[in-house]
């Protein structure tokens, strides 16, 4: 799972402490490693549940001369296939982490990464020369991402609310619109949170923050349906595409298990990941 938190504002390496902290009220989301690094205005951490590249997969994952850092929680499908497409380019890696991906695809394309960048993820990324945080969540928003603006006017983010709480660089004012979706309909609306001044990056977003401006953007949107394509031709392209998803998702360093609700959904995901495995 992971979890990561950070602090950006003008002298963030005093801010360990204060990391440490956010960090350990999300240790459950990463029980196997913990860790931190300090640039000057922006303090980075990272809880780690081990799937990938055990040994040298460790977070935050710096870039080659230390003026990128990343912290990522989810996992990039067939990150293999964009790691040999970016060494076949000149590119050097030093891991077999999906993580270390994020950093050379940023440093190749920068903001427009995204689209190379299929999976399930959420993470943060500081530019220190740029001095710019950039920021994403997945397509369909299966990892969290929340941010604040603290009272001295930090960018304080995280992967769960509580941890950006454990700041103390926040009040928690609540948003009673949130409040009143929650008594209705048991829920939160995804683009709120129970707090007027947290707030959650929806799914299919970026966010950039620099020179203490945030801007967020969508970075993706549904295709275009094909309607013309035939019975039979449609069932071929969903074997495909389901086979290549399934074979994606199959890649740890760990044993891979799956649980069994005896429908048809998983029952088939089961079956055609027995081929891969």
């Amino acid at each position: 799972m992971c979890g990561f938190a950070g602090i950006v504002r003008p002298g963030a390496s005093e801010e360990k402490e204060r990391v440490d902290v956010m960090l350990d009220t999300i240790r459950h989301r990463g029980p196997d490693e913990q860790g931190v690094y300090m640039f000057s205005n922006c303090a980075l951490g990272h809880v780690r549940l081990s799937i990938v590249d055990m040994v040298s997969g460790r977070q935050p994952m710096l870039s080659e001369h230390n003026d990128m850092g990343v912290v990522f929680n989810g996992e990039i499908y067939g990150f293999r296939e964009i790691r040999e497409e970016l060494y076949a380019d000149g590119t050097a890696f030093h891991t077999n982490s999906d993580t270390e991906v994020l950093l050379a695809l940023y440093q190749k394309y920068g903001g427009q990464m995204l689209s190379h960048l299929p999976g399930m993820f959420a993470f943060a990324l500081w530019d220190d020369r740029e001095q710019r945080l950039f920021c994403a969540r997945d397509r369909f928003g299966e990892k969290p991402f929340y941010y604040a603006v603290g009272r001295n006017g930090e960018l304080i983010f995280a992967s769960e609310i509580k941890s950006i709480l454990a700041s103390n660089l926040v009040d928690p004012v609540l948003d009673m619109r949130a409040v009143s979706h929650y008594l209705n309909y048991s829920y939160i609306y995804p683009t709120l949170t129970i707090y007027k001044n947290i707030f959650t990056l929806p799914p299919a977003h970026s966010l950039c923050y620099r020179a203490g401006r945030i801007e967020v953007e969508r970075y993706w949107t549904l295709p275009e349906t094909n309607t013309k394509i035939g019975e039979e031709e449609a069932v071929e392209e969903f074997s495909r595409l389901f086979h290549q998803a399934v074979r994606r998702q199959l890649i740890a360093d760990v044993p891979v298990g799956a649980f069994l609700s005896g429908g048809l959904d998983s029952g088939s995901v089961v079956a055609i990941a027995s081929d891969y495995v």
